[in-house]
């Protein structure tokens, strides 16, 4: 048995901006988690710039997994996918890891759009496609658009009542996903997530900030996927992904750091230890 869990942490990697692999690689690293990166795209800048470099690496992606061949990982965490052809590709790597490992869980953040709408980059096409890669995951992570897009729910904005949030997520399920948590509710002076899981559904919200900052999705994810690799259950997992996303949106808002830059997570990751070690402690 591992001592140190293997996760395989497919995203893309952003020169500028804080976000997928430049946010997974450090927390799930400060976290205690050894992290392979899957790259899916190189981008000079996120697409949240006005101008960006874009260089999909689709055609060497099956390559890429067959050299893993010989590798079993813990969990797979993956991110943003740049085209169609990467769904397949994705789905045949998630099947292959099962099969050689039957205790391998995936975590999918169906990086799909916010705010009502898809990104540039995302086709109808991608959005259904990434409909049936759902359907291999024990867990997904979308916001309140990318949930939308999944179930073909209208959008209604980012305020939910829990009664609302539990039906978009009881939706969620029938896509075939082991458990869905939607995330960034909002609710007046905080912001929430709804774990569902084994026809359960459980709200935990935090304290809001008025400016959105790119990366936080990938911030969450990454910290979520991080306690769940080592043993968290996964309302416990939420809360620390939750607690931990809090502490740092407030302390980029007090340093007066432009949204799209990202939030600044670096000088905060030394608490992620602390937050590790008290769930385990509880634990025993």
């Amino acid at each position: 048995m591992r001592t140190v869990p293997r996760v395989a942490c497919i995203n893309d990697l952003s020169g500028y901006g804080r976000c997928s692999l430049t946010i997974a690689l450090p927390v799930l690293s400060v976290m205690g988690v050894q992290v392979c990166p899957a790259p899916t795209a190189v981008l000079s800048m996120h697409t949240g710039f006005p101008q960006f470099t874009f260089t999909d690496l689709t055609d060497g992606m099956a390559d890429y997994f067959a050299s893993w061949a010989e590798l079993d990982f813990d969990w797979i965490y993956s991110g943003f996918l740049g085209s169609l052809g990467q769904i397949s590709i994705v789905k045949r790597f998630f099947e292959t890891q099962k099969a050689k490992n039957p205790d391998c869980r995936i975590l999918l953040d169906p990086v799909m759009g916010d705010e009502g709408k898809r990104y540039s980059t995302y086709t109808q096409e991608l959005c259904d496609a990434m409909r049936e890669l759902a359907s291999e995951a024990d867990v997904i992570t979308p916001n309140i658009t990318e949930a939308c897009l999944l179930t073909g729910v209208p959008y209604r904005g980012e305020s939910l009542h829990h009664a609302e949030a539990e039906a978009l997520a009881e939706q969620l399920m029938t896509l075939g996903c082991g458990a869905a948590v939607i995330t960034g509710i909002v609710q007046e002076n905080t912001i929430g997530n709804l774990t569902y899981a084994d026809g359960t559904a459980a709200f935990d919200s935090v304290h809001r900030t008025e400016c959105l900052f790119s990366g936080t999705g990938d911030l969450f994810a990454s910290v979520l996927c991080g306690a769940l690799a080592r043993g968290a259950g996964l309302r416990a997992a939420v809360r620390i992904a939750g607690a931990f996303l809090s502490d740092v949106t407030q302390y980029t808002l007090r340093e007066n750091t432009p949204a799209a830059e990202g939030v600044l997570f670096e000088p905060l990751l030394r608490n992620l230890g602390g937050m590790i070690y008290e769930n385990e402690k509880q634990r025993k």
